[in-house]
């Protein structure tokens, strides 16, 4: 299978996907509008089964369109607010300075689209068991399921909480809106579960050439890595990042800047990377108009390209939080002159902004890191200081630091290296979903964020306009969700 059809399939996937979510929103737990006999009659062929894991990866793009929403925005690493006292529209301001409710919008969406890909999983599944194909394939398939399965229940439990635990699909729909939320460990040993019965199933090296988009080992193991990570098991997670290490299929490139050029698909530094596909309908993305700081059509962006939007703007606080030196500073512009003449000192993401290619929004080739070897390497750092102290963890630690053209670190304490690499970890990837994250498996996320406090007309906040407090780690189930399904519990303090 060439590169080009697989691109060519999987769009034309996105369109029947992006159908199919839209008439879910009642039904979060339902996976398809036709009955299990249709299901059943066409899931027959390897080609079936083949294009019905593509759909599953297709709907993905719908959870990371606007994952930087819920994750980068929240965090201090950026905001909605462009300098200059330009604001964003509210729906987005909200999730700045935390004035979330169940009914602001985009909440709904990546728990639509999560249930969307679970459920997908789980009739894919029950088909595989009795499908008439391959063992080879029916293996490769499954592993591939399953890991997509337990991705999804990673997102939602950390923005969620418990949330219900559904493996297969219900034969009568009334029963779905009955299943109540299941606690958060339940839906941990399930993603254990899934992660630990995938990896020995996935081929080693999948995700490049012809068959770049797939799941193989090294997706499922920096995953469980991260999993096990979240959950403070530093000699389990230490183990999982080892072997993406050991694996040798990956390294950094040697410049930073370069991750984001044109043509950066399956890149050896690439372990995870969502796909969008330039001028093609429904398959793009919008993160260069999204990004990109005001005035700066016909400059920054194209002719064509879309207009700017200005979110998710850098904050000065990540921006000075690099020493002068840092090549990875060089992400961030200071700021950029106008078609008038005019400069305007507004930060943006030269990564992303930098990279526009394709023709209006939703429509750029920009795509979205889930996971780098240079996370890997962090995270692995961060695991064995924690296992046995900084030692044999400098290395990893410190070859970030050399790319970024840092000297290494030695002689800290144990205490000092944890904080170290925590903050590598901010400036090494401050713009690809991590941090909010990174703060709540970390247990920081109040103390940074309260540190940071900002008026409500700062045109360029850091924190929130008022302390945070615990309730915000989590969002609110949306309104729709729990209409739909009144078994369901609302998180505290919505």
């Amino acid at each position: 299978m060439n590169r080009n059809y697989y691109i060519k399939r999987i769009s034309a996937l996105l369109l029947l996907v992006s159908v199919i979510s839209l008439s879910s929103c009642k039904k979060f737990l339902e996976t398809r509008q036709y009955d299990r006999s249709n299901d059943a009659n066409f899931y027959k062929t390897l080609a079936d089964f083949d294009q019905g894991v593509i759909g599953v990866l297709a709907v993905h793009r719908e959870i990371y369109r606007m994952h930087w929403l819920l994750t980068d925005m929240r965090s201090d690493n950026t905001s909605v607010y462009a300098r200059g006292g330009a604001r964003g529209p509210l729906s987005k301001s909200d999730f700045d300075n935390f004035f979330l409710t169940a009914n602001t919008e985009h909440i709904n969406t990546v728990w639509i689209s999560s249930y969307t890909i679970i459920g997908r999983c789980n009739d894919l599944l029950g088909h595989l068991e009795n499908a008439d194909i391959p063992q080879a394939s029916k293996d490769q398939f499954t592993g591939e399921l399953k890991t997509l399965r337990a991705a999804s229940y990673f997102n939602m439990v950390r923005f969620f909480g418990g949330v219900p635990l559904v493996l297969e699909r219900f034969a009568n729909i009334d029963d779905a809106y009955q299943k109540p939320r299941d606690s958060e460990d339940a839906i941990y040993t399930q993603i254990l579960s899934d992660l630990t019965s995938a990896i020995p199933l996935l081929p080693v090296d999948r995700n490049t050439g012809v068959n770049i988009g797939r799941v193989d080992k090294g997706i499922a193991h920096t995953l469980l890595g991260d999993v096990y990570l979240t959950r403070k098991d530093f000699p389990k997670a230490a183990a999982e990042f080892k072997k993406v290490i050991d694996m040798n299929q990956y390294d950094l490139l040697p410049e930073y800047m370069t991750l984001w050029a044109t043509g950066q698909q399956g890149n050896k530094e690439t372990i995870w990377q969502i796909y969008f596909m330039a001028d093609v309908a429904g398959a793009g993305s919008s993160f260069p108009s999204y990004f990109a700081p005001l005035n700066s059509q016909n400059v920054l962006l194209l002719p064509g390209t879309g207009n700017p939007f200005a979110w998710n703007s850098p904050t000065d606080d990540i921006y000075n939080a690099y020493d002068p030196t840092d090549k990875r500073r060089e992400a961030i512009a200071e700021g950029f002159t106008g078609q008038n003449g005019i400069y305007y000192d507004f930060k943006y993401m030269k990564s992303y902004v930098n990279s526009a290619f394709g023709t209006g929004d939703s429509r750029s080739g920009s795509d979205w890191y889930v996971y780098r070897y240079a996370d890997v390497a962090l995270r692995y750092a961060e695991a064995l200081n924690e296992v046995e102290g900084p030692d044999n963890a400098y290395q990893y630690i410190n070859q970030v630091r050399a790319r970024a053209g840092l000297d290494d670190l030695s002689g800290l304490t144990k205490d000092e290296f944890r904080e170290a690499v925590y903050e590598e970890e901010r400036l090494e990837s401050p713009f690809e979903g991590k941090r909010w994250f990174d703060l709540n498996r970390t247990g920081r996320t109040l103390q940074v964020m309260n540190s940071k406090l900002a008026p409500d007309d700062d045109p360029n906040t850091v924190g929130p306009s008022i302390p945070i407090q615990e309730h915000h780690k989590l969002l609110p189930i949306p309104t729709v969700i729990m209409a739909s399904a009144p078994a369901l519990t609302q998180n505290p303090g919505y």
